[in-house]
């Protein structure tokens, strides 16, 4: 065949070259080196959401509170508690709601007879 003319032959070069590109997919997965990458991913996904689930519920940043039982009486009233119990300087409407959080309720409501946890500061 001359070296310069016009002519193109069709079997020179492939026409179609999606095979090539297929084969190499495919050994990819068949060597197991994309299925190792992809449990990897998952794997350590998966613990990241773990350990940030568990460290989210944990207080091991916080010292272990002191804590002082009492019981309410009849007449009393959470605001009343708080006034008697809070540190000099303290707002009584920011230590309600410290008695709240502590002792878990869910308004100032509190009946005689109840039992209320007063950190000791």
């Amino acid at each position: 065949m001359p070296r310069y003319t016009s002519y193109k032959s069709i079997y020179d070069q492939p026409s179609f070259t999606r095979p090539a590109q297929r084969r190499l997919h495919i050994s990819l997965f068949r060597n197991g080196f994309a299925k190792f990458a992809v449990f990897l991913l998952v794997l350590s996904l998966t613990c990241t959401g773990v350990v940030t689930a568990f460290a989210a519920s944990s207080d091991f940043g916080r010292p272990e509170q002191e804590l002082e039982q009492i019981v309410i009486l009849p007449g009393d009233t959470l605001w009343e508690i708080a006034a008697e119990h809070k540190p000099l300087g303290s707002d009584t409407r920011v230590y309600i709601k410290k008695l709240m959080r502590v002792n878990g309720l869910d308004s100032s409501a509190i009946e005689a007879g109840d039992t209320l946890f007063i950190p000791l500061e």
